[in-house]
Order: structure tokens, then sequence, then C-alpha cells
């Protein structure tokens, strides 16, 4: 599995009502140095409607960009239970997911 696809595989994990950062995603790769490289997949990916990068959001609870505009985040989000505020996510700490199933692919890859 190639990175991006691991990294798609990792934001499936996060369950309905709830959200994570582009650095826990990256820290579940192996290295948080990679949280732009989670944000460009997040950007590049294929299918909104199957891959939940909605659910992904800046480390202070703020929103981040997506793909097809911020009021299709903001739905999305809201459909999913998450309450959107002035542009931040209410309850970020009690809604924020980082407890994923990975092997850390970064850290295998070092020499």
């Amino acid at each position: 599995m190639n990175l991006s696809d691991y990294t798609y595989y990792l934001v499936r994990q996060i369950p309905k009502g709830h959200v994570s950062t582009y650095g826990a995603v990256a820290k579940a790769l192996g290295n948080k140095n990679y949280a732009r490289v989670v944000g460009t997949y997040m950007n590049k990916n294929p299918d909104a409607d199957t891959m939940p990068c909605f659910k992904i959001v800046k480390s202070d609870g703020s929103l981040g960009g997506f793909g097809l505009g911020i009021n299709d985040k903001i739905r999305r989000l809201k459909n999913d239970g998450i309450e959107v505020k002035n542009g931040k996510i209410i309850n970020f700490n009690h809604v924020f997911f980082d407890d994923f199933k990975t092997e850390y692919p970064l850290k295998k890859n070092k020499s």
C-alpha cells in the first residue's frame, strides 16, 4: 500500500461524530512532520463521498481547507454530528480522535 492509500486508510478509521488533525494522521503515519503531506493527500482525495477527508481539521479546531469549498465541509461535518461555530469545531477536545490502528509505515521505512 502506498503512502497516500495508507493515509486514506487511517482517515477512514475516524468514527462518526469525530474529527482528527493533519498532525495526528501524520503521527499515525510515523512522522508528525508529514502534516503538510497529509493536507496534500486530503486535497487530492479522489472521492470525497467515500473518503471522509472533511473530518481532518487544524490542531486548534479550526476547519482548514476543503477541495469542494468550506461551506460543503461544514455541511458534511454537521451531517456527521460535528458542531461548527465561527469556523471552529465546538467541543474539539471531546470529538478529537487519534486512536488509529496503524503500523507507522514511515518509521518502518527509515534506514
